[in-house]
C-alpha cells in the first residue's frame, strides 16, 4: 500500500456520523452499480467512443481481467496506477479495475508535456503507468515516455501501453491482461467508503501538479447529488469532450453516466462541429464543458445546430463566462444551461436547475448542492451582510481528503470550522444564489491599483457584436502590469478600443481600470483540461509586442 495514503485519520474531524444518518456517504460504490447492470441488462451500451462500442456486460468483464492483471503484477490493494489517456474506452475500464481491486486510480491530462508528467509520476509515485505513445495519428510521445521513465531511474513504473500494437509485448495493453484468470462468480472486496479511490493531478495555479485525494464517499456524494438536481438517468446519454484526464471530465463524465446507470459518449477531442455529427448520430441528451465550447456553439449557424435538439442539459462549468453571453447561449441554444461552481476538490457545490429562474441563470452560479454549505468571510474572517462581497468558502461531504505531497498527505485542508477556502470572490444573497466577482489571483495589477478583470469582462461581453471577451494583465516593464482587453467579434463586425471605452464610460468603470490595447481573437487557445488558458493568451499577445 502507498505509504502515505495508510492514514486518512483527517477524515475523523469530520462529521462522519451525521453524513452516513443523512445518506450522504456510505452509498453503493461505483463499481457495485456497473456490476449491478451488467447482470440485470448485459448488453446495454455503457461507453461508445470514436471506435468501440462497449456494453455494460463488456465493461464489467473487461474491468475484472484488468483488475486480476494488476494483482498478478505486484500492485496491492491501496498502491496507485496512473492512466493518463485520450477519451478513449480504456481509461473507462482502468477506472472500474482499480476500484474492483481496491487499487488508488490517479490520472491527469495526456496533453502534457514532458515536464509535468514527470512531476506528475515523481508525486504519485505510481507501481503501473497506462498512457499512450500515439494519443492522435500526428503525435508521437515515444521519447516523451523514455525520458520520463528515464528520470525516475529504478523508481520507474511499470508501463503499459494503450493502443500502441509495435511496443514490447508485455507493455501493450491488449496482451498484457489477455491471459488473467476472470471468475465472474468469485467474491469481490472492492474499495468503498473512506478508503483512497482517485488522486486527480491537476497543474495548480503555480504550474507545479498537486495530487488532490478523493475517497469514496466523497465523490459519490458530489455525483450523485447532481444526477439527482439535474434528473440525469439511465435513459440518458452523456456526452464528454472535455478531457476525462481533468475532474470536470472524469466526475460529470465517467463518474455521472455510470453511477446514473446512463451510456457515456466520449468525443475525442473538443469541436463544435464534431459534437452536432454525434449528436445527429447518437441523440445524446446531456452534456457538459466550459465556456469555450458555447462560445464555439454560438459561432455557428443555427441551421447547422439542429440536431443538438435531442440535448436537454448542458453543465457549464471550469472556468467564467460573462452574463451577456450566457443570455446569449440561452436564447439561441436549444437546450437548458445549468451553471455549476466547482473545484478538483469537491467537485460541483452549486448549480442552477430546472427550477432556477431565467434571470438568476444568467446572472448567477444557483444554489447550495443540498449537502453542501457555503460561507462569504471578509478580510478579517468575518462573516459579511447578504448580497456583499468577500471570500468563498465550502463546507459538508463533498470535501477532499487532502494534497498528496513529497513524502505526506496534507489532511489539514480545512479551517477549524470544516471549510475550505475556494479562492474565489463573490457574494450570496438572502435567497442563497452565488455570485462569483472573481478569482482572488485574478486580478490586473497595474502600479497600485488592482483592477478586477472580471469586472472588465462582463461589460466589454455586453457589446451586440461581442461574443466572448477576456481581460488579462500582460507584463509591463514599468507598471508591473497593463490590462489589455481581448475579444471575439461575430463574423464581419468591427472593434476599436474606442467603442470600448465609451462602453466602460456609460458604466462609470473606472478611468483607471480602462484597458490600455484591445486584441482580436478568432479561436480561444485551449489549455489541456479544455478551459481557455489565459497565460497562453498573455504569451500570444507578447509574441507580436
Amino acid at each position: 500500500m502507498e505509504p502515505r495514503l495508510i492514514d486518512l485519520s483527517g477524515l475523523d474531524r469530520r462529521p462522519l456520523a451525521a453524513w452516513r444518518q443523512r445518506g450522504w456517504w456510505g452509498r453503493s460504490p461505483l463499481w457495485e452499480r456497473v456490476k449491478e447492470v451488467a447482470a440485470r441488462d448485459p448488453a446495454k451500451p455503457a461507453v461508445i467512443d470514436a471506435d468501440h462500442v462497449l456494453s455494460y456486460g463488456a465493461l464489467w468483464h473487461a474491468a475484472l481481467r484488468q483488475a486480476q492483471a494488476m494483482r498478478r503484477a505486484d500492485v496491492d490493494r491501496g498502491d496507485v496506477i496512473l492512466v493518463q489517456l485520450p477519451n478513449w474506452h480504456e481509461f473507462v475500464v482502468l477506472a472500474v479495475a482499480a476500484e474492483i481491486a481496491g487499487i488508488v486510480f490517479a490520472f491527469c491530462p495526456i496533453a502534457w508535456d514532458a515536464r509535468e508528467t514527470q512531476r506528475a509520476l515523481h508525486l504519485v509515485r505510481p507501481r503501473i503507468w497506462f498512457t499512450a505513445a500515439a494519443p492522435r495519428r500526428d503525435q508521437n510521445r515515444t521519447a516523451l515516455i523514455a525520458q520520463a521513465r528515464a528520470a525516475l531511474g529504478s523508481n520507474a513504473p511499470h508501463l503499459v501501453l494503450v493502443r500502441s500494437p509495435d511496443a514490447d509485448k508485455d507493455q501493450v495493453f491488449e496482451r498484457w491482461a489477455a491471459d488473467a484468470n476472470v471468475d465472474t462468480d468469485a467474491p469481490i472486496r472492492g474499495g468503498r467508503n473512506r478508503d483512497a479511490l482517485e488522486i486527480a493531478v491537476t497543474s495548480g495555479s503555480t504550474g507545479d501538479p498537486k495530487g488532490v485525494l478523493h475517497v469514496h464517499d466523497s465523490a459519490i456524494a458530489t455525483v450523485d447529488s447532481t444526477i439527482v438536481r439535474q434528473d440525469i438517468g439511465p435513459s440518458d446519454i452523456v456526452h464528454v469532450a472535455v478531457p476525462i484526464g481533468h475532474t470536470f471530465g472524469y466526475f460529470y463524465g465517467v463518474r455521472c453516466a455510470l453511477q446514473a446507470r446512463a451510456c457515456l459518449l466520449l468525443q475525442p477531442r473538443w469541436d463544435a462541429q464534431a459534437m452536432v455529427v454525434l449528436a445527429a448520430k447518437h441523440q445524446f441528451t446531456v452534456s457538459l464543458g466550459p465556456s469555450a465550447y458555447i462560445i464555439d456553439l454560438l459561432g455557428l449557424e443555427p441551421a447547422r445546430i439542429e440536431p443538438l435538439q435531442s440535448m436537454r442539459l448542458f453543465t457549464l462549468a471550469g472556468d467564467s463566462l460573462p452574463a451577456p453571453v450566457v443570455r446569449k447561449a440561452i436564447d439561441s441554444l436549444p437546450f437548458r444551461i445549468s451553471r455549476a461552481l466547482g473545484m478538483t476538490e469537491f467537485g460541483h457545490a452549486c448549480s442552477t436547475d430546472a427550477r432556477t429562474p431565467r434571470a438568476l441563470v444568467i446572472e448567477t452560479l444557483g444554489t447550495a448542492q443540498p449537502e453542501m454549505t457555503f460561507r462569504v468571510l471578509d478580510e478579517n474572517g468575518r462573516d459579511v451582510a447578504p448580497g456583499s462581497e468577500g471570500r468563498i468558502l465550502a463546507g459538508g461531504p463533498f470535501l477532499f481528503a487532502g494534497y498528496l505531497a513529497g513524502d505526506t498527505l496534507n489532511q489539514n485542508v480545512l479551517d477549524e470550522a470544516g471549510f475550505f477556502d475556494t479562492g474565489d470572490l463573490g457574494s450570496i444573497d438572502e435567497s442563497g444564489y452565488v455570485r462569483i466577482t472573481g478569482r482572488v489571483k485574478n486580478v490586473v495589477r497595474r502600479g497600485a491599483e488592482t483592477i478586477p478583470a472580471r469586472l472588465l469582462e462582463d461589460v466589454i461581453a455586453s457589446h451586440p457584436d461581442v461574443v466572448h471577451a477576456v481581460v488579462v494583465g500582460v507584463p509591463h516593464e514599468r507598471l508591473g502590469e497593463t490590462p489589455v482587453a481581448c475579444v471575439q467579434l461575430k463574423p464581419g463586425r468591427t472593434l476599436e478600443l474606442a467603442d470600448v471605452n465609451r462602453l466602460l464610460e456609460g458604466e462609470r468603470i473606472t478611468r483607471r481600470f480602462w484597458p490600455s490595447e484591445l486584441r482580436m481573437f478568432e479561436q480561444w487557445p485551449i489549455g489541456a483540461t479544455g478551459k481557455i488558458d489565459r497565460r497562453m493568451i498573455v504569451a500570444e499577445i507578447q509574441k507580436l509586442i
